[in-house]
């Protein structure tokens, strides 16, 4: 089992070699000498971490960097100054998820579909909630029950890699976004996820 700094690792060479490639990307300052001792590399290694932490926040995944990786990124900044940071390189981040959703020539063209609830808030609320409802948030029921918010449909290669994603309302059916979530894929076979009954 891989450790958090072997991940660490993997995540800001693949990052750095990608920024490396893609020159382009890094023209997006003010001035040309303007190159701070935190790279952006070393800025969007610290949010893809988050995954690899398993947090459920930035905010948490920059404290346990900072407590206990420090030595990973001696130049990091403060939070405010990532946060600012982070949010100036969506760019970057979109070149990226696009390179990373390609598939490589030659791959089988096997694709798995799978639906997942994303509730906005918990059972006991329920009666009263009004939360997201003017964005599409409704309810919807699944093997473990109702819940209310929204659904994320995902379509993913078999080796795990993420092609298109589709969040609807929580009441949709999990057949009514198919067509849109195969846009862009020519051919292949794709499976639907299966509930598990217990």
């Amino acid at each position: 089992m891989s450790s958090i700094v072997d991940h660490l690792t993997e995540l800001y060479v693949f990052v750095d070699d990608f920024l490396t490639a893609h020159p382009a990307l890094a023209q997006w300052r003010q001035s040309p000498h303007d190159t701070p001792e935190f790279t952006d590399a070393e800025v969007l290694t610290l949010a893809l971490l988050q995954g690899c932490l398993g947090v459920a926040s930035l905010k948490q995944t920059y404290r346990l960097v900072a407590h206990n990786y420090h030595s990973a990124f001696p130049h990091l900044c403060s939070y405010p100054q990532w946060m600012t940071r982070l949010q100036a390189l969506t760019a970057q981040i979109s070149a990226l998820l696009r390179a990373t959703a390609q598939m490589p020539a030659g791959s089988p063209a096997f694709y798995l579909i799978d639906a997942k609830p994303l509730p906005v808030c918990h059972r006991l609320r329920h009666g009263r909630v009004r939360l997201l409802r003017e964005d599409g948030a409704y309810w919807g029921k699944t093997s473990k029950g109702w819940f209310f918010g929204f659904k994320l449909h995902v379509l993913r290669h078999i080796d795990g890699r993420i092609v298109n994603l589709i969040l609807t309302p929580g009441n949709w059916d999990d057949r009514a976004p198919v067509l849109a979530l195969l846009e862009g894929v020519e051919g292949g076979v794709t499976l639907e996820s299966l509930p598990k009954r217990l």
